[in-house]
């Protein structure tokens, strides 16, 4: 099956930045970090950044869909999720609360996202919904979050899964 081939190639490059990353940030090199993560987001668009960066939120997973499957779309935001989560503890090494805050809720706006439109996964995802939630403050989410965070509340209620 050559999708499910692409698919696992693409988990695999995503592994190999992130731990690329992981390990010049935990070495200090923290400007090579974010060059690599940004390298990641560059293949995971396949565009130069300044043509993904200045777009909205939503529109950037639109991106990252077009001519994707639905399992490879889904891979795809989640390997941004994980790059942008990545990028906040390199901001959160630097003493950049503010940009570590920032990067962390916009992973979780991208994680809450796929979550309510893909209600089947949704559970696979709450984990790591939880610990992105613990590393923005309550009072400083945004009215889309909030409201994707109801929806996922939602869903959880309205679960077989959930007793």
């Amino acid at each position: 099956m050559p999708s499910r081939d692409y698919f696992l190639r693409y988990i695999e490059l995503i592994r190999q930045f992130l731990a690329e990353a992981t390990k010049l940030r935990q070495s200090g090199k923290l400007d090579q970090a974010l060059r690599v993560l940004l390298q990641a987001q560059e293949r995971l668009f396949a565009r130069p950044a300044a043509e993904f960066v200045t777009l909205p939120l939503d529109e950037q997973m639109r991106v990252l869909a077009i001519g994707e499957s639905a399992d490879n779309a889904r891979a795809k935001r989640i390997g941004y999720a994980a790059l942008l989560r990545e990028a906040a503890e390199v901001y959160r090494v630097r003493d950049r609360d503010d940009l570590a805050a920032s990067a962390n809720q916009l992973a979780l706006h991208v994680l809450l996202t796929v979550a309510v439109e893909e209600p089947a996964v949704a559970g696979e995802l709450i984990p790591e919904i939880r610990a992105l939630l613990a590393q923005v403050p309550a009072e400083q989410l945004y009215d889309p979050v909030k409201e994707l965070l109801g929806k996922v509340g939602e869903l959880a209620v309205g679960s077989p899964r959930q007793s």
